[in-house]
């Protein structure tokens, strides 16, 4: 029997748990040697995405800790990088679905640089 390193769907993990299971099945998907295995493994990315809840999604968007908004650019960046994956994979509309996903998560900046409008005369 196979053994995983990471806990049942019916327990309870952590955004950083849930992360962690969908960029183990997002890799899984990227080295599948079949397009069906890559979409099934893309499927079970999605679904440990899913996990982490909206409610979680708006505490971690708005807080201003560092860890917060650094967990926040590793979901956007794992939704993008799937919805390329699908792309690549001929299925726009699930693709679609992760870039919006992606805009939700939000990319964050870790600081904000200075920005200077320079204009002459």
């Amino acid at each position: 029997m196979l053994s995983s390193p990471f806990s049942p769907w019916r327990s309870v993990l952590t955004p950083q748990a849930a992360l962690d299971l969908a960029n183990f099945h997002l890799e899984n998907a990227r080295k599948a040697k079949s397009s069906e295995l890559a979409v099934t493994s893309c499927k079970d990315t999605e679904t440990a995405l899913a996990r982490i809840r909206t409610s979680v999604r708006k505490t971690y968007v708005s807080s201003s800790r560092a860890e917060d908004r650094v967990l926040c650019n590793e979901i956007a960046s794992t939704y993008s990088e799937l919805g390329e994956l699908l792309d690549g994979l001929r299925h726009p509309t699930k693709a679609q679905a992760c870039y919006k996903n992606e805009e939700k998560w939000g990319y964050i900046p870790l600081w904000t640089p200075l920005r200077i409008r320079l204009s002459f005369m």
